[in-house]
């Protein structure tokens, strides 16, 4: 992390601490019937612009078009009597007699 983005976290982190300190003293001077509602209110919104955000970035994560497929890929192995391994577009075929090592 570089010293100015840990700058700006130490910025963002003692303004929202001063907010949250300065909400709670407004919250404690009206009442606790009032800020009550006033709370629900603002976690309403707060959810509804998390909501907002979250949908945002999903649809910004999201590929504009379908991105092409890779070429099919093909290899042939063998090893052992009879024991072949084919792989053919990320399909694994083994046959008969699959032995590893020489026997």
């Amino acid at each position: 992390m570089t010293p100015q983005r840990r700058k700006q976290l130490w910025i963002l982190g003692g303004a929202s601490g001063v907010a949250l300190v300065c909400l709670g003293v407004y919250f404690v001077h009206i009442g606790l019937d009032r800020s009550n509602t006033l709370s629900g209110v603002l976690g309403f919104f707060a959810s509804l612009a998390g909501l907002a955000i979250s949908i945002l970035s999903l649809l910004q994560a999201r590929p504009a078009s379908p991105t092409p497929t890779p070429q099919a890929l093909r290899m042939s192995q063998q090893s052992g009597a009879n024991s072949v391994n084919l792989q053919s577009s990320g399909d694994i075929n083994i046959g008969d007699n699959n032995k590893l090592g020489g026997n």
